[in-house]
């Protein structure tokens, strides 16, 4: 009966976005302007019809490939894992599931791989609602099973994150309670290339989020040390995973999330200032390493004047390389705080969003779009009728000014913005996902006009070679800067000329493993740069027999 309220409610609330949209200026506090955000138009929707378990279950996270399809993960279905996938459009293109050895599932992770594959992690718990097991797998574009493993990391393992290089090697973050905070890397193919344990004299370390470097050579983990008020942090070379430096400080009661630049760590979490109480003060912290030695750099601490603490939760880069930092500020109730930060920790922007006598307004997760709106996704009010929380989802401009408002009728767990400039929101039942087209930053004056875009370059140096059985090397030098991908094509035989696509790679990719070769066979290669404008010449032909 309850289940069958909140569809109701969820069914009213899609007829009044406008009328809350009202509504939420009444209640809301933002940034420096006042005006009334505008109101999405919803581009698409799917799922969220079935409650309970009886089909894809709670909606985790949502990634999107370089084609614009996005696939969300969720669980129970029934007692399995599912993943579900659409195109940018809305067209459902599959559905796939995995089942517990014992247990129920539920959805953790899922990001896309350059060629189009889905990599996914989940949990199982046991009947007292305990995780037992980790489960990591890989889908192809078509949804089918590549590989599936159970990582071992100790007694009621958690996942904090996963991320994938330009070369579709995936990277673990995960602990187990008493053993530590364990970092995996894991080949296309899904062998392990290593495993490495962070630990602490003070207890175990937790492990609660991932990154890689912009040039995919360093691998960084963040997260707490358990039994006291400790963030720590470690950076693994992403080649061999040798821990390069590790910074284990009290900074306060836990580091949430980090990012990555060039030349710095970013780390942000609920960080603690003084000793003892009325002392003790609660903020939301971002603390800066030096990226090569593990240095600390520098510390911001910010709370609304107005409250009584402060904690960060999400991180992410803006194109610029400055900050924007999601968390929640306590005043009286939750309220979403959102902080934007330069490069040297000052303050460019800070908004606080009241949706009303709400305890859960607590954002999800935090993106920038490339023309610099900060897009902020997660629980907020004002409430549907029978007291349920919808999801929120906001863009800020460059200054700090509610842009727009989009409201999805079951709270949302995670965002994702499409290559065709959609955001897409999803959380709730039977892996709901909303998507919408959303209006574009406000520039306080228009950028001049880009250049003509050309066809890039051909990349150029291409060589192969066979180290390892059934697998063939390549490697190649990019001449182009302008480029959006880099598509491989393969024959079998040498002098072959019936070339066919096997994968899309990044356009700074340089590398490239086939692993889908068979042994003592001759292959040869050739691959081209590619943009809107066109594509480039192919660069050199490169052969090689396979081990």
């Amino acid at each position: 009966m309850r289940q069958n309220l909140y569809l109701k409610a969820c069914r009213m609330q899609r007829r009044a976005g406008a009328a809350i949209a009202g509504l939420m200026l009444i209640l809301g506090l933002s940034g420096p302007a006042a005006a009334a955000p505008t109101e999405p138009v919803v581009q698409w929707t799917a799922g969220g019809l079935s409650a309970g378990t009886d089909s894809a279950g709670q909606a985790a996270r949502v990634a999107t490939d370089a084609w614009g399809n996005v696939a969300v993960l969720s669980g129970p279905s029934g007692r399995d894992l599912a993943l579900t996938s659409y195109t940018e459009n809305g067209i459902l293109r599959w559905r796939s599931t995995l089942s517990p050895a014992s247990g129920t599932f539920s959805g953790d992770w899922v990001v896309a791989a350059p060629n189009g594959d889905f990599v996914a992690v989940g949990h199982n718990v046991n009947s007292s609602g305990n995780p037992i097991q980790i489960t990591l797998a890989r889908f192809d574009a078509n949804g089918a099973l590549l590989w599936r493993k159970e990582p071992s990391v100790g007694f009621f393992p958690t996942v904090g994150r996963i991320v994938v290089d330009v070369d579709g090697n995936a990277y673990l973050a995960a602990s187990g309670r008493g053993t530590g905070r364990f970092v995996q890397k894991y080949g296309p193919s899904g062998e392990l290339l290593w495993s490495q344990l962070d630990a602490s004299a003070g207890g175990f370390v937790i492990a609660a989020s991932l990154a890689l470097s912009p040039d995919g050579s360093d691998v960084v983990v963040t997260g707490s040390v358990s039994g006291g008020a400790v963030w720590n942090t470690a950076v693994h070379d992403a080649a061999t995973g040798v821990r390069k430096w590790q910074a284990t400080a009290a900074e306060g009661l836990g580091a949430l999330d980090v990012v990555v630049d060039a030349t710095r760590v970013y780390v942000t979490g609920q960080g603690a200032t003084g000793g003892g109480t009325p002392a003790l003060t609660y903020y939301l912290s971002v603390v800066a390493y030096d990226r090569a030695t593990g240095k600390r750099v520098w510390r911001t601490d910010r709370k609304p004047a107005d409250s009584s603490g402060a904690t960060g939760l999400r991180m992410s880069l803006a194109p610029d390389g400055s900050l924007a930092v999601a968390g929640h500020a306590y005043r009286g109730f939750l309220d979403w705080y959102t902080v934007a930060l330069e490069k040297t920790g000052a303050v460019r922007w800070e908004a606080v969003r009241d949706g009303g006598l709400n305890t859960d307004e607590i954002p999800r997760v935090v993106l920038v779009l490339p023309d610099g709106t900060t897009v902020v996704s997660g629980p907020g009010g004002p409430n549907l009728p029978g007291g349920y929380i919808p999801g929120v989802t906001t863009g800020y401009s460059s200054g700090g000014a509610r842009l727009w408002e989009a409201f999805s009728a079951m709270a949302t767990t995670w965002a994702t913005a499409l290559p065709n400039g959609d955001v897409c929101a999803v959380g709730g039942y039977d892996a709901l996902i909303t998507c919408w087209s959303v209006p574009p930053n406000d520039a306080t004056e228009p950028p001049p006009p880009p250049p003509p875009l050309l066809a890039p370059t051909a990349p150029t140096n291409l060589a192969a070679s066979s180290s390892v059985r059934r697998r063939i090397e390549l490697g190649w030098t990019n001449t182009a800067t302008n480029a959006t991908s880099i598509t491989i094509e393969r024959c079998l035989g040498s002098g072959c000329t019936n070339f066919a696509a096997v994968s899309l790679l990044a356009p700074t990719a340089s590398r490239w493993t086939d692993a889908s070769v068979k042994s003592r066979s001759t292959y040869s290669y050739r691959l081209r740069a590619s943009n809107s404008a066109g594509t480039s010449p192919y660069s050199n032909t490169a052969t090689a027999t396979a081990r």
